[in-house]
């Protein structure tokens, strides 16, 4: 088995700039990161996180992971990245909601916005606009489509919430399989 690096890749300046990164020899390639995208001025260190092996040991990026941060620990990577990638919706009824939408936490329109509305629309029975469509952006934040209805947008809420908890849960107690990240709604 090769021998593997753990190493922690922090930038010199914390509003950018340059980064460091530890010197490998050659034979060295990087595996993989602990987040979709390795984001190495992050303020969160997780997000700079790398790990190496040998090219020469027969490590795969799976065993690498394993060993690194454990059978629990890589599926709760898994977990993060699934969430992350977001929920490709299909909608049979309105199709123009058809995309990949955020639904990690933290994230500008994901898990909290989505369950925000959905609770302002089970109290009040309208969107948070006030008028009878809900302009929403899909996961790139930049493309918008139009909700026509109430109801269509709880379709999605739930669908949003029920694979937030599939993947949670998955997660949580290291065992299962991750649900699939499309779903049809109404």
């Amino acid at each position: 088995m090769a021998t593997m690096y753990s190493a922690l890749v922090y930038p010199q300046v914390a509003t950018g700039g340059s980064y460091t990164t530890p010197v490998l020899p050659s034979t060295f390639v990087s595996l993989g990161y602990t987040s979709p995208t390795w984001n190495p001025f992050s303020a969160n260190s997780a997000d700079r996180t790398q790990w190496w092996v040998d090219t020469a040991g027969t490590l795969t990026q799976a065993q690498a992971m394993t060993a690194c941060y454990g059978a629990a620990g890589v599926i709760a990577l898994q977990a993060a990245a699934a969430l992350g990638a977001g929920l490709t919706i299909t909608s049979t009824s309105t199709p123009a909601l058809n995309g990949t939408y955020a639904v990690a936490s933290g994230v500008p329109f994901g898990r909290e916005d989505i369950g925000t509305e959905a609770q302002f629309i089970s109290t009040f029975s309208e969107f948070t606009n006030g008028t009878q469509t809900l302009e929403w952006p899909l996961i790139d934040g930049k493309t918008f489509v139009t909700f026509p209805n109430t109801a269509t947008f709880m379709n999605f809420a739930k669908a949003a919430a029920q694979y937030y908890a599939a993947v949670k849960a998955v997660a949580a107690t290291g065992q299962g399989s991750l649900p699939s990240n499309q779903v049809t709604i109404p």
